[in-house]
């Protein structure tokens, strides 16, 4: 029994709302409570807003049946909700009429969810005999759905990161409602309607961008905080304010006849903040909040999560086995039972949807001992499916290669490169300030220590959700915004055409500039830092008041198709996917004057037509400068300029390049050889 203000609620039977919070279409949702008797309760009164998930919504009031039971002073009710179709919910709250007819209801409301799709239970999940894989039996969940090869090109594509919330809304319903996490736009940290059939609505936008890939932010069941994902507390869900498993199934595939692959982020480091440990007033071992009687606690999904021994406490500080942030749950990932759950739960992603690789979040924070196994069982099953280059792409946020380096034996697809993207933001402290881009697009950031499937094949990027946006940094150096913009140009097409494989984030294209915040704790006064001021919407959202002022305001309507920075990104994209040398080409640098202008030259062996970066790093113009490849590269008779980003020429002239460079330029060209 939990007790609060005048109520009770019966919340640990198995059977009844709340303790189960997932229903099925064909289940009765039984509530059952009680009124303090000197409250002088007559009716019992379930006060409730109902959402279909179809876009009709009810507001309504439901009588409670009275029990001829009184337990330890309360009068018991109980009450069966009208049944709703699949894909639909609840927000309910207890009430009652007094004696005197007078009506009252608690303040306190809890959540329900209809779902017919999502298991609760990992035994839901057939775990089937598949046969044999590299010599050992593999076992996993069949397809529901028709199961696409996927890319064999990843490093061609330009990879777009997309938190769903923040992305698009749709436009034929609303789940805003559905879901435990708190729905305000204008609010900062909290959800603003983005679904995922706002996303596959911009799938035409996403590919007139120059788009490939698409990683999508967690869809799980999260907390009232987890507008963004990571604070799941449901693993086998898609949240109803997102939409449905049918809308992720119907994005992919959507998404794979236009020719852009789908990445899930998924979280297998931790869940929401879910255990009273002892050291926070919990009893030896902890305890569930919600067994404790918290009101907006829930018990975990899948069932099998719902044991504190799965979990590390608080008494672990190291690295791998410490809560997140000191309040995610950390999963005991080194032991056998929740590897296997964690790894079940993945497969049965893939088997559901048909997405082409994962981005497992904070994987630092996870040990290598359980990466080994997951990303090779997953590469098993994923190539029995017919997946044979499902990536598995890894967010490692050390700042040393050295540190990235140590997860080599994980044998992870590639990662994300936070050791080049600290080296390339450090270098805009000095003078020089754009040497950093010219040096990535060179090739010369490469670390001396290999990475397992090497360098180039990690994820490379000038701003993401967890970073001060690129073009921020732009503008807090320049009077101006065209003089910012001129900048941004010149780093976005060092990253596009850089040695790595690049992926840009929701916006950037749109010239966002939101950067990392602080915000002062209400209970503590604590300054902490957060995020959320680089998570702007892409959709219009006037009730939220984004911080800095004009300098996070936009300029172009949402989606804009015409935007220089969003044209130049596409022009990007097209090139690198049409020039195999930009991702395995040899990168030689023919000069570096001191005016500023940086020649370099992509070539590879045979016929292949070498590719020619010229690079203005100063702030005066380059003219009529000279320029003559070395005869060991061929003879070539003539050059065609593929992009400039802000004017300029490149001519052959006999056997000599001249080059004439506006101030923080880059420009590529395609040289042809002497057929002779």
């Amino acid at each position: 029994m939990r007790y609060f203000d005048e109520y009770c609620e019966i919340h640990l039977d198995p059977n009844i709302a709340p303790y189960t919070w997932v229903f099925r279409t064909n289940e009765k949702i039984c509530i059952r409570f009680g009124v303090h008797l000197s409250k002088h309760p007559d009716l019992g009164q379930i006060a409730y807003e109902l959402n279909d998930g179809q876009g009709y919504c009810d507001i309504d009031r439901i009588v409670a049946q009275p029990e001829s039971v009184i337990e330890n002073g309360f009068k018991m009710f109980s009450v069966v909700l009208p049944p709703i179709g699949n894909g639909g919910g609840y927000e309910y709250r207890l009430g009652y009429v007094d004696t005197d007819g007078n009506e009252h209801t608690s303040e306190r409301s809890q959540f329900l969810f209809i779902c017919d799709e999502a298991p609760r239970s990992m035994a839901e999940i057939p775990s089937l005999f598949l046969g044999f894989v590299n010599n050992q039996p593999l076992y996993g969940p069949k397809p529901s759905v028709s199961i696409t090869p996927g890319p064999d090109d990843w490093n061609s594509r330009l990879f777009y990161s997309i938190i769903i919330d923040r992305f698009a809304r749709s436009t034929d319903n609303d789940n805003t409602g559905l879901s435990a996490v708190k729905y305000d736009p204008s609010s900062p940290h909290a959800s603003h309607g983005g679904t995922i059939r706002g996303v596959t609505d911009q799938i035409a936008y996403l590919k007139a961008l120059g788009i490939r890939v698409i990683i999508l932010s967690p869809v799980y069941v999260n907390e009232a905080d987890g507008y963004h994902g990571y604070h799941p507390i449901h693993l086998l869900m898609v949240d109803p304010r997102l939409g449905t498993l049918e809308c992720l199934r119907e994005l992919v595939k959507k998404a794979h006849e236009a020719d852009i692959a789908v990445i899930l982020d998924v979280v297998v480091n931790h869940i929401a903040d879910s255990i009273n440990w002892e050291e926070y007033g919990g009893p030896p071992g902890g305890e569930f909040k919600y067994v404790q009687g918290e009101q907006a606690a829930v018990m975990p999904f899948p069932i099998e999560a719902r044991n504190t021994a799965l979990f590390h406490g608080p008494e672990y500080t190291d690295m791998v086995n410490q809560r997140l942030f000191g309040f995610l749950e950390d999963w005991r990932t080194e032991t056998k039972y929740v590897r296997e759950l964690l790894i079940q739960h993945l497969k049965y992603w893939i088997a559901e949807t048909d997405i082409d690789g994962f981005r497992y979040d904070s994987a630092r924070h996870v040990g290598v001992d359980f990466w080994e196994p997951c990303v090779e069982e997953i590469l098993r099953y994923a190539t029995h499916l017919g997946k044979k280059e499902f990536i598995q792409i890894a967010e490692h946020a050390g700042s040393t290669h050295a540190e990235v380096i140590e997860y080599n034996s994980a044998k992870f697809s590639g990662l994300i490169d936070y050791p080049t993207y600290y080296s390339i933001k450090n270098s805009l402290a000095d003078g020089h300030w754009l040497g950093g881009f010219a040096d990535y697009c060179c090739g010369f950031l490469k670390p001396s220590q290999q990475y397992h499937h090497g360098w180039q094949n990690n994820l490379m990027f000038l701003d993401n959700q967890d970073t001060t946006r690129i073009f921020h940094q732009f503008l807090c150096r320049m009077e101006n915004r065209d003089e910012a913009r001129v900048r941004l140009h010149f780093a976005l097409a060092c990253l596009i055409l850089g040695p790595q494989t690049p992926f840009i984030y929701q916006g950037t294209e749109q010239e966002f500039c939101g950067a990392l915040g602080v915000y002062q704790c209400e209970d503590t006064g604590n300054w902490l830092g957060h995020d959320c001021y680089v998570r702007e919407d892409m959709f219009e959202n006037p009730a939220c008041a984004w911080q800095f002022g004009s300098i996070n305001r936009k300029t172009f309507q949402p989606y804009s198709q015409h935007h220089p920075t969003f044209l130049l990104i596409h022009k990007l994209a097209e090139i690198r996917g049409q020039n195999k040398l930009i991702q395995n080409g040899t990168r030689t640098l023919l000069c570096s004057h001191e005016n500023g202008m940086w020649c370099v030259l992509i070539h590879g062996t045979g016929d292949q037509q070498p590719l020619l970066i010229a690079m203005n790093l100063g702030i005066t113009p380059v003219s009529e400068q000279s320029l003559k490849i070395p005869s060991c590269y061929g003879d070539f008779c003539t050059i065609d300029i593929l992009i400039t980003t802000s004017g300029g020429l490149l001519k052959l002239v006999a056997d000599e390049i001249q080059i004439q460079l506006s101030a923080f330029t880059f420009m590529l060209g395609k040289l042809s050889k002497s057929l002779s």
